[in-house]
């Protein structure tokens, strides 16, 4: 039972020192090649993309309560820039138009 103390104690050890290494956040809100700024998009599909996809395809995210604690936070992080290396709606009108063309047909699918 000892064992199981220290091991607890351990873990919890490691979980308040993880608390102070943080990812950056996507915050820049930099929206000068949006896709907006390019296309025409209907208001009902900006509100579907602002509440379904722009946190994780945009440079903008609005993080949960719990995305403050780690390592929730971490994983959060990775799952963001994956989501913007695939596909950036802020950075949109700089893809060439093949990618373009190819990442609106992907979520269109979708």
């Amino acid at each position: 039972m000892k064992i199981l103390k220290r091991i607890g104690l351990v873990l919890l050890v490691l979980l308040v020192i993880s608390q102070a290494f943080r990812p950056d956040k996507n915050k820049s809100g930099d929206t000068t090649n949006s896709i907006d700024k390019t296309y025409p998009v209907p208001h009902d599909v900006q509100v579907i993309l602002a509440k379904a996809c722009n946190d994780c395809h945009s440079n903008l995210t609005r993080y949960p309560w719990y995305g403050e604690v780690q390592p929730v936070a971490w994983w959060l992080g990775d799952h963001i820039k994956d989501g913007k290396r695939h596909l950036n709606f802020d950075e949109f009108s700089n893809y060439r138009i093949g990618k373009q063309y190819k990442s609106w047909m992907i979520v269109l699918m979708k």
